[in-house]
């Protein structure tokens, strides 16, 4: 049971530090059309997944002595992430995208976006042991899907989003503090 909670909070952190993506993919499929930005999209993810077990394995061969420091890094963007929605107003900016743009550019647009995902999940993955590493990714992986998934049902209805996105999108810098937080805190999830 502890298996699958881990798997479910690190696909709740996957999902609320990927609420910018989704705004992002919902704005460009509407231009670029759903498979492309879909694909860029989950591209993009698979590749910040990658990137993060990849630190998580090398820093799990390198065996340092206090990986759980990793966890100041999301801490640190968080905190970071709280001061700008209290600091400044929001900046409502938006960048136009032609019909044209290629999936290279929209999956690096979406790899942009996801730096918050690698800093929560890479620590995540670092300080657990590979039971629990492998329930986190697997965790992220359906919560990847499971956004895709919305974006598609999103932009076939082509219904207006709302204000609800931004409200989801405040909380990823929360999100981050936590998982900062559980990274550096000893827990029964970690590695020997």
């Amino acid at each position: 049971m502890d298996i699958l909670a881990f798997a479910l909070s690190a696909g709740l952190a996957q999902i609320f530090t990927n609420i910018d993506n989704l705004a992002a993919l919902l704005g460009l499929s509407l231009v670029m059309g759903p498979w492309r930005s879909i694909l860029a999209y989950m591209l993009a993810q698979g590749l910040i997944l990658t990137a993060a077990m990849g630190v998580a394995l090398g820093a799990n061969q390198v065996q340092f002595g206090s990986a759980g420091l990793l966890g100041l890094i999301p801490l640190f963007l968080g905190m970071r992430g709280v001061w700008q929605q209290f600091g400044s107003a929001e900046n409502s900016a938006e960048q136009g995208f032609s019909g044209r743009t290629s999936l290279v550019m929209t999956t690096v647009l979406f790899l942009s976006l996801s730096l918050d995902s690698f800093a929560v999940m890479t620590p995540l993955l670092v300080e657990s042991s590979p039971v629990y590493r492998g329930a986190a990714l697997m965790g992220a992986l359906m919560a990847v899907v499971l956004l895709g998934a919305i974006g598609l049902v999103f932009t076939k209805t082509a219904r207006p989003t709302g204000s609800w996105i931004s409200k989801f999108e405040r909380l990823a810098p929360y999100v981050m503090i936590c998982a900062g937080l559980y990274v550096l805190l000893d827990s029964g999830t970690d590695g020997l």
